[in-house]
C-alpha cells in the first residue's frame, strides 16, 4: 500500500462511524442466529403462524436498518456520511408508505404486518434512493495498477472507449436478459388492473436498473471502504433479486413461498450493517502481520486471511472486473439457445438484441487485439533494445566486451581463407584526465575516440571498447592492410581535441596482430597476441604501433625465457631478478588492510619485465612450476613474517599454488616456509590454480593442509576454467571474484549483478568468505560492501608493490609502472571510464 492510500484510509476512518469490531461481531452473531430461526420457522410452523414471524421479522429487519443509519448518519461526516443519509431518506419514505397501508390494513381488517415482498407499492422509494447512494458511495477511479488495460499503456480515449463499451455490454445484457426472464412474462400476464401492473413494471425495471448499478460501481470503482461496500452491495443484490423472484412468481399465477420474505429480512438486516461497519485501519502491506502467529488454533483462519488478501492484492479482482461483463452475456446466450432448442417462442427483440451485443463484443475484441499487439510490439522492442544493451557500451555506443569475444571467435573459426587482424588501442595516461580534468571530461574523451575509430575503420570491421580506456579493432575483409589501417588509426586517435573548454594532446598505445589464412589460432590466443603488442607498445615509450611478432614475445615457448627462468630459480644472476610484489587486500567495512597477496615480477636484462602469469607460463611450459611455486612460498613468508613482526599487524599472505601438484611435494615446501619465517599457519591462505587437474589424490592431500591449519581459497571463480566441484571436494574456506568479472559493480541490474549477487548468497550460505578482486573505485568498494562481500582487491586500494620498509623492485628499463606486457592487476572491464592509465 502506497502512502497516499495509507493517508486516504486513515481519513476515512476519521469520516466514518466505528462501533466497534466486537460490538459489530455480537450483531452479526444475533442476527445471524434470528434469521436461522425464522427460515426453520417457516418450514416447521403452520402457514397463518410461519407468515406472522416472517413478517415480524421482516419489519424488524427494517426497524434495525433505519436505526443503523439514523445512528451513523449522525455521527458519519463528509463522504461517509452523504450515502448513508440518502439511504436514511429512502427508509423514511417506506417506512411512511409501510405506515399507510398498515392503518388501511387494519381497518380492513387484514393484517397490519406488511409482508416483505415486492407487492408493496411502499418498497418503491428504495430504489433510488439506494441507486443514488451507490452513486454517492466514496470510490476512487481504476488506477494503473488494477488494470491489466491501463497497466499495458492504455491511456486517455482509447481506455475511456473500452470501459464504456464494458459498461454497456454489461447493462445491455442484463437488461436484456431481465426483459426475457421476468419483465415480459409480466407484460404478457393478465394482471387484475393497469394500476398493479404498473406498479409490478416499475419494481422490475427499477430493481433491474439497481441492480446493474451495483455491478458497474463495483466493477469499474474502487471503493474506499471495502467491507461497507461489500455489506451493501450484497443487501441491495439480494434484495433485488428477490424481487424478481417475487415478480416471476406473480406473473406465473402462483403464491410467494414464505422463505423469500425471510431471506428479504438478510438483505435488510446487511444494509443497516453496512453503516455501522467499522473501517480497517490503515496498513502498510495487503497481509497483516498478526495472522502470522504460531497458534495451531488461528492457523487456518490465518491462512484463509492471507490467501484472501493476496486474492485481492494480486490479480484476482482484476480478473474479475475482466470477465463480469461477459457473464450476463452468457447467461443470455444459453437462455436463447435453450429457447431455440425448445422451440419455444423467440421474440424479435431478443434476437436483434442478442446480435447486437455479439457485434459489440466483436467490436471490442477487435479492439484487444489491436492493444495486444501494440503490446507484443513494445515488449519485442523492450528485448531488441536490452539485447542491445547487454552487448553494447553504454557510453560510447560501441560493442562491449561480450559482443566482441564473440565476433572474434566467430571470425576465427571462418577464417581459415583469409586473413584475420586485431587491433587493440589504449589512451596513455588517462588517469590523469580523470584527476585534472574531471570525470565528465574523460567520458567526452572516451566517446571521441570512439567516433574515431568508427570513422576510420571499414564498415565490415567491430570496433568495441573493452573497457576502461581500452578499445579493440577487429578487421575481416580489410585484414590485407591491417598495418596500414592501424597507422590509420593511430593517427587519427592522436589528433588534438578540447576537452572542459581547453585543447588536450591525446596520446596513445596499439597494438596490432594478425592471423595467416589456415591458421589454427584460437580467439584467445589472437586476443593475448593483440593484448601483448599493446603493452609492448607502452613499454616501449608509450603513444607508438607495436605490430606483434611470434619471435620476439612467445616467451612461453621460448627456450631462452626457459633457460633464463632455470637461471633465477638456481640463483644465477644471468637470469635477472624475481621480486614478490604484494598487493593489499582490504576489508570493506572497517578500511584496513587485512591480508595481501603475492604475486612474482620476473625482471630479466634483455627479455625485459614478466608479469606473475607470464611468468608462471614460462614455469609450466619449462616443467619449473613447483621451483617457482617453491621460491614464491618462501619469500611471501618471510616478508609477512618480518612485516608482522616490525608492524604489529597481524596480517595474512595469500600465495597462489598449483592444485595439481603431486601429493606430498606441496606440504614440506609450505612447512619449510612457515617454520623458517615463524609465521603461524593461520596467516597462510593457499589460493589454488589448475583446478582442471585435481584428482583424488591431489584433494587428499589439500584437505592435510586444512588440518594444520591453513585455508583454502578457490581463485578465478568467474573464469572458464574455475569449477564449483571444488566446493564440495575440498574444504574450501574463501571464494575469490576474478578481475573481470567484478568490473561490472556499477549497483544497476544488470547480467553482472545478478551473477554477483548470485555468488554472494551461494558464499553466504556456504559459510565461505568472499573476496573481490579488480575493484576500481570507491563506488564499486561501495557497492561490494553493501551486498555483503566483506574484503576487496584492486587498484583502487593500491597496485602489486613492495611491502613498506623493503626496497623497490628492481627495473631494467621504464615500464609505466606495470610489470610486463601483460599485466592483470587490476580491472579493466568497467563500463564507466575508471581511473586507468
Amino acid at each position: 500500500m502506497s502512502r497516499a492510500e495509507i493517508n486516504r484510509a486513515a481519513a476515512v476512518e476519521c469520516d466514518a462511524p466505528n462501533c466497534g469490531a466486537a460490538f459489530f461481531r455480537r450483531i452479526v452473531y444475533v442476527w445471524a442466529a434470528v434469521t436461522l430461526v425464522v427460515m426453520l420457522a417457516s418450514f416447521i410452523l403452520p402457514s397463518r403462524t410461519a407468515d406472522l414471524v416472517v413478517r415480524a421479522c421482516g419489519m424488524a429487519a427494517i426497524a434495525f436498518q433505519g436505526g443503523c443509519e439514523l445512528w451513523s448518519a449522525r455521527r458519519a461526516r463528509g463522504g461517509e456520511r452523504r450515502w448513508r443519509v440518502l439511504l436514511l431518506a429512502g427508509w423514511i419514505t417506506v417506512a411512511a408508505g409501510l405506515a399507510i397501508t398498515s392503518i388501511r390494513a387494519l381497518f380492513s381488517g387484514q393484517s397490519p404486518v406488511p409482508p416483505l415482498s415486492g407487492t408493496e407499492p411502499a418498497y418503491l422509494a428504495f430504489i433510488p434512493a439506494s441507486v443514488a447512494a451507490l452513486l454517492a458511495f466514496p470510490t476512487d477511479p481504476l488506477s494503473p495498477e488494477d488494470d491489466p488495460a491501463r497497466r499495458a499503456g492504455q491511456h486517455g480515449t482509447h481506455w475511456r472507449t473500452v470501459t464504456v463499451m464494458d459498461a454497456v455490454l454489461f447493462a445491455g445484457s442484463l437488461s436484456l436478459l431481465g426483459w426475457v426472464v421476468v419483465l415480459q412474462p409480466l407484460v404478457r400476464a393478465r394482471a387484475p388492473t393497469p394500476a398493479s401492473l404498473a406498479v409490478l413494471l416499475a419494481f422490475g425495471l427499477g430493481c433491474l436498473l439497481l441492480l446493474i448499478t451495483l455491478l458497474l460501481v463495483a466493477a469499474f470503482r474502487r471503493p474506499h471502504q471495502n467491507t461497507s461496500f461489500a455489506l451493501l452491495g450484497g443487501g441491495l443484490a439480494s434484495i433485488t433479486i428477490l424481487l424478481h423472484v417475487s415478480l416471476y412468481f406473480i406473473a406465473s399465477d402462483q403464491p410467494e413461498p414464505l422463505q423469500l420474505g425471510a431471506a428479504n429480512a438478510v438483505g435488510t438486516v446487511m444494509i443497516g450493517l453496512a453503516c455501522i461497519a467499522p473501517p480497517r485501519p490503515p496498513t502498510g502491506s495487503a497481509v497483516d502481520a498478526a495472522p502470522l502467529g504460531l497458534e495451531s488454533g488461528s492457523d487456518r483462519r490465518a491462512s484463509w486471511r492471507i490467501r484472501w488478501a493476496g486474492w485481492r492484492a494480486g490479480p484476482g479482482v482484476r480478473w474479475t472486473r475482466i470477465f463480469l461483463p461477459y457473464v450476463p452475456l452468457s447467461a443470455l446466450g444459453v437462455l436463447v439457445g435453450f429457447q431455440v432448442s425448445t422451440e419455444a417462442r423467440v421474440e424479435p427483440v431478443e434476437i436483434y438484441g442478442f446480435f447486437a451485443l455479439v457485434i459489440l463484443v466483436l467490436i471490442r475484441q477487435m479492439l484487444t487485439l489491436a492493444d495486444n499487439q501494440k503490446l507484443l510490439d513494445r515488449v519485442e522492442y523492450s528485448r531488441r533494445q536490452l539485447h542491445h544493451q547487454a552487448l553494447h557500451d553504454p557510453l560510447t555506443g560501441l560493442a562491449n566486451r561480450v559482443l566482441f569475444g564473440d565476433r572474434v571467435e566467430e571470425e576465427v573459426a571462418r577464417g581459415a581463407r583469409r586473413r584475420l587482424a586485431l587491433l587493440f588501442c589504449d589512451l596513455d595516461d588517462f588517469k590523469s584526465v580523470n584527476d585534472t580534468l574531471g570525470h565528465p571530461a574523460g567520458d567526452e574523451l572516451l566517446r571521441i575516440t570512439a567516433r574515431r575509430l568508427l570513422g576510420c575503420v571499414p564498415p565490415s570491421g567491430t570496433v568495441a571498447r573493452l573497457g576502461g580506456d581500452e578499445f579493440a579493432v577487429l578487421l575481416a575483409d580489410d585484414a590485407a592492410d591491417a598495418e596500414e589501417v592501424g597507422r590509420r588509426v593511430a593517427a587519427v586517435v592522436r589528433a588534438p581535441c578540447f576537452l572542459a573548454g581547453q585543447p588536450c594532446a591525446i596520446h596513445a598505445s596499439l597494438g596490432l596482430t594478425v592471423a595467416a589464412p589456415g591458421s589454427s589460432i584460437s580467439a584467445e590466443d589472437l586476443v593475448q597476441q593483440a593484448d601483448l603488442a599493446m603493452y609492448a607498445a607502452k613499454r616501449r615509450g608509450k603513444n607508438s604501433l607495436v605490430v606483434y611478432d611470434p619471435d620476439i614475445f612467445a616467451h612461453g615457448w621460448s627456450p631462452t625465457a626457459q633457460l633464463a627462468l632455470s637461471q633465477v630459480l638456481r640463483g644465477d644472476p644471468a637470469g635477472g631478478v624475481i621480486d614478490i610484489l604484494y598487493q593489499p587486500i582490504v576489508d570493506l567495512t572497517r578500511h584496513h588492510t587485512v591480508a595481501f597477496q603475492a604475486s612474482p615480477c620476473w625482471h630479466h636484462p634483455t627479455l625485459g619485465s614478466f608479469t606473475a602469469e607470464q611468468t608462471a607460463m614460462v614455469a609450466t611450459r619449462a616443467g619449473l612450476r613447483a621451483q617457482l611455486e617453491q621460491l614464491i612460498l618462501g619469500r611471501a613468508c618471510c616478508d609477512i613474517g618480518r612485516y608482522r613482526r616490525q608492524t604489529g599487524q597481524k596480517v595474512a599472505v595469500c600465495v597462489g599454488v598449483s592444485a595439481a601438484r603431486p601429493a606430498g611435494d606441496l606440504l614440506p615446501d609450505v612447512e619449510a616456509a612457515l617454520v623458517a619465517s615463524r609465521l603461524p599457519a593461520q596467516a597462510l591462505i593457499l589460493e589454488l590454480t589448475g583446478m582442471e587437474c585435481l584428482d583424488e589424490e591431489a584433494v587428499r592431500s589439500l584437505r592435510t593442509f586444512v588440518t594444520r591449519g591453513l585455508r583454502l581459497a578457490l581463485n578465478a571463480i568467474a573464469r572458464k576454467q574455475s569449477t564449483f566441484l571444488a566446493l564440495d571436494e575440498l574444504p574450501i574456506q574463501i571464494l575469490m571474484f576474478d578481475g573481470s568479472y567484478a568490473g561490472g559493480l556499477t549497483g544497476s541490474a544488470n547480467r553482472a549483478d545478478l551473477l554477483r549477487r548470485a555468488l554472494l548468497a551461494l558464499a553466504r550460505d556456504l559459510g565461505l568468505t568472499v573476496v573481490a578482486t579488480g575493484v576500481q573505485n570507491r563506488e564499486q568498494a561501495r557497492t561490494l560492501a553493501r551486498h555483503g562481500c566483506r574484503f576487496g582487491q584492486g587498484q583502487f586500494f593500491g597496485p602489486p608493490a613492495a611491502l613498506p620498509g623493503q626496497p623497490p623492485p628492481h627495473r631494467y628499463d621504464d615500464t609505466d609502472g606495470r610489470a610486463g606486457y601483460g599485466s592483470r592487476n587490476g580491472n579493466r572491464n568497467g563500463n564507466g571510464n575508471g581511473n586507468q592509465r
